[in-house]
């Protein structure tokens, strides 16, 4: 297999978990036989490679992106979503140029979110296997860190649990990971492949070291706090001479704010005048600093995996490690006796765990040494790789070729476009034109007249002057709902498209969302677009949070999409709804709640409009009551139809109330 990975840290310029991952995986998969490349991207300039391992140098594509530019072709979107959008035609590009069979790339920061959409919606491409492996959610970093972000910084973060959903194949490191994956709705394409290490097997020291030695980033969500209560308990136990603090120092989001002072002044009397800090460091330079017979504390709670544990064992250092997290997970069953109480609920029990340990202390290191050079031996680790690689595509081949028996594929003479229309304008034209232009055909159209007066009557007849298959119902003025209920009731089409009168296709809209319905593997039930947003705005909405706890708390989806009729109807709408309410919103929750799936086509295929005294535009005070109370009703449905959810709801209120605003 020729394997692409797309990634911003990498062994050419290390930066973390990520690098070190790629240079043992990469390596690793050459030597299995594979072809492996790869695609990176900076914004300001590393300096010269000095040597592309474990990629030839002909297999590298390095990118240096302007924060410039990205700003000036997305002035609205967040970060990470607009760097996706830039690096997809680049790794289209590559995937020919290459021949490429698989591009895989880290959840981190989404860098393939936007390609893995498109790919996945688009007709005649090659089989292609789109891999996400699970390095962690900045998200969870970011709780065990006690930070709230920013609104934008909780969208842009999106784009790395919906990297994964569009995924055919997520890797995760650890049970731990697949555990949380689960609780965000991500588990069917999900397979556990350990990290690769390839172990040296420093000699366990005689005696234990009267000695903490920590490396990583001096953190909360590294375990920091939970350091500082475990040396003290066990100083009493075993006089700490020394306490190191190997990493990079992370501001507090507490009234002490340096981290630094933070530890000192939790720490013992005795122990504050002991601990040393050494800021970040070099790879090999930290690496030295570890020395056999030290404890190894690793209490870290957003992780997916640990280098930093693995290279501490390796070194022939002590590690302690709590239960329910991925650390737990380098002791065998036969040593998990040794692991302590994931909360340390226990201070006594702590110590005297920890004297269990300390008095086997040699063995113990030697074992764990054994064990994981076999469980992380990177041949064995890319030997399962690529037998999940090899499965996951030919499972996409066969969908590939049975897809006819799956479902058929929809055509034009499957769509009828639901227009409800009041009062219209010359706005209509625009949107009659916009069907008229469709590169697809000109499709079927069902307008909904709901209680136009006489005196704008004449602009239904533009529309059947210029649909050939147009047919106008009329009704007495029931609100945008109840002419929405009554299109759905009269649409006996497989497929539906929901058209405001005012709002305009792409021309190849209908085309592309078509496609898409047709090509993904994931069989959804609805295809969604981004779109333009406001009258003549170039502000492309770039979100995607259907199926995330996010779109709980905000939404960013018109009804403008290809939709089942089935799944119209069994969602449906509450006609007694008049003022402009959240309907859309609720139609999509439902929609997710039924279990339903959407997907989303990378490109801003239509543009929402809407004018002075539309029930957008001016927005009041009732509306939004109004709104609330309906999504408050859609949750309250969705818990009841699937509990599960309610995982998701109570994510949905921390991000709410965790928000820097």
């Amino acid at each position: 297999m020729r394997i692409l990975y797309v990634t911003n840290e990498s062994p050419l310029f290390p930066a973390g978990g990520i690098a070190t991952y790629i240079g043992y995986m990469a390596e690793a998969m050459r030597a299995q036989g594979h072809e492996v490349f790869l695609l990176s991207w900076h914004f300001t300039d590393p300096g010269p490679v000095e040597d592309p391992w474990p990629f030839a140098p002909e297999n590298v594509r390095l990118l240096e992106l302007s924060l410039e530019r990205l700003r000036a072709k997305f002035p609205y979107g967040q970060h990470n979503l607009c760097t996706a959008q830039v690096l997809a035609p680049e790794i289209e590009r590559l995937v020919g140029e290459w021949r490429i069979d698989v591009v895989e790339a880290p959840d981190f920061l989404s860098p393939a979110l936007s390609f893995f959409q498109d790919w996945q919606t688009r007709r005649n491409r090659r089989d292609l296997l789109c891999v996400s492996y699970n390095h962690g959610f900045i998200e969870d970093f970011y709780e065990a860190d006690q930070i709230g972000p920013k609104i934008g910084t909780q969208n842009d973060l999106s784009g790395e649990r919906q990297q994964l959903r569009a995924s055919d194949l997520v890797i995760a490191p650890s049970q731990v990971s697949v555990r949380r994956l689960a609780s965000y709705g991500i588990a069917d394409n999900v397979s556990l492949v350990r990290e690769p290490y390839r172990f040296a097997r420093s000699a366990p020291a005689d005696t234990l070291r009267n000695a903490i030695t920590y490396m990583g980033r001096i953190s909360l969500s590294k375990g920091i706090d939970k350091l500082v209560l475990f040396a003290n308990v066990i100083d009493e136990l075993l006089p700490l001479e020394r306490v190191l603090l190997i990493g990079r120092k992370v501001d507090t989001p507490f009234r002490e704010r340096d981290i630094e002072a933070y530890v000192r002044n939790r720490l013992s009397p005795r122990l504050a005048e002991r601990v040393a800090f050494t800021d970040m460091l070099a790879r090999p330079e930290a690496l030295g600093l570890l020395e056999p017979g030290a404890i190894a504390p690793c209490f870290g709670s957003a992780e997916t995996f640990s280098y930093a544990c693995v290279e501490s064992i390796d070194h022939g250092l002590l590690p302690v490690v709590r239960q329910g997290t991925p650390m737990a997970e380098f002791f065998p069953a036969q040593l998990q006796h040794h692991v302590q109480d994931e909360t340390f609920s226990d201070l006594g029990r702590m110590g005297r765990g920890f004297e269990r340990l300390a008095a086997d202390a040699p063995a113990v290191v030697a074992e764990l040494q054994q064990v994981n050079a076999e469980a992380l031996d990177p041949d064995r680790i890319a030997a399962r790789m690529t037998r999940e690689y090899d499965s996951a595509l030919r499972a996409k081949r066969r969908y590939t070729q049975v897809q006819v028996q799956v479902r058929r594929p929809a055509t034009l003479a499957d769509i009828t476009v639901l227009m409800p229309v009041y009062r219209p304008d010359s706005a209509l034209m625009e949107t009659v034109e916009s069907l008229v232009q469709q590169t697809a055909g000109v499709p079927r159209l069902l307008i909904c007249d709901d209680g136009t007066p006489q005196e704008a009557q004449f602009w239904f007849d533009y529309a059947r002057m210029r649909i050939p298959d147009c047919t106008v119902l009329r009704q007495p003025n029931g609100g945008l709902l109840a002419a929405r209920a009554t299109l759905l009731d009269r649409a006996d089409s497989r497929l539906s498209l929901f058209l405001d009168a005012d709002d305009i296709l792409d021309p190849r809209y209908i085309d592309r969302v078509l496609t898409a319905y047709n090509a993904n593997a994931h069989t959804p039930n609805a295809v969604l677009t981004q779109r333009f947003n406001f009258q003549q705005s170039d502000e492309v909405v770039l979100r995607h949070l259907q199926h995330d706890h996010l779109h709980m708390l905000r939404n960013d989806y018109r009804m403008t999409a290809l939709i089942e009729t089935a799944a119209l109807r069994d969602v449906g709408f509450d006609i007694t709804r008049r003022n402009g309410e959240a309907d859309d919103w609720v139609f999509w929750l439902g929609f997710a709640a039924a279990g339903y799936r959407a997907e989303m086509v990378p490109e801003p295929l239509f543009r929402y409009r809407f004018r002075t005294g539309s029930m957008s535009w001016p927005w009041s005070r009732g509306q939004t009551i109004g709104s609330l109370s309906m999504v408050r009703q859609a949750l309250a449905a969705m818990v009841e139809r699937r509990p599960g959810q309610a995982r998701a709801l109570s994510r949905a209120l921390f991000a709410r109330m965790s928000l820097d605003e």
